[in-house]
């Protein structure tokens, strides 16, 4: 006869250990670039020529592709025109080149 007791045990510890690893976030299964990575990440600053929201549908696509949804904005507001970006200081001079290719100024401002 088969001890079920013994069993049950080892299923349950099963489960517990599966739902253990399921309820990690992502970033803890990711491997160790992906977290150096977001570690990488900084506020890009920099000051556009970008008039209204016409102008700004005119990199809205290129921007969301290079960067991501939500990753970006301009102030409009602003007297400089303010572009933020959420990025890797690597994509500085992409972004700067993606603005420039409408013919709008883009100059780096800082970046924190």
């Amino acid at each position: 006869m088969r001890d079920y007791a013994i069993m049950s045990r080892t299923v349950w510890s099963g489960i517990m250990n599966y739902m253990k690893a399921s309820a990690q976030n992502a970033e803890a299964i990711k491997p160790w670039s992906f977290r150096e990575e977001k570690a990488a990440l900084t506020i890009l600053v920099f000051s556009t020529s970008i008039q209204g929201l016409k102008e700004q549908s005119l990199v809205f696509d290129q921007l969301n592709q290079l960067l991501g949804e939500n990753n970006w904005t301009i102030d409009l507001d602003d007297v400089d025109k303010v572009l933020r970006v959420v990025s890797t200081p690597g994509n500085q001079q992409k972004i700067i080149n993606i603005l420039n290719l409408y013919r709008f100024s883009c100059e780096v401002m800082g970046f924190t």
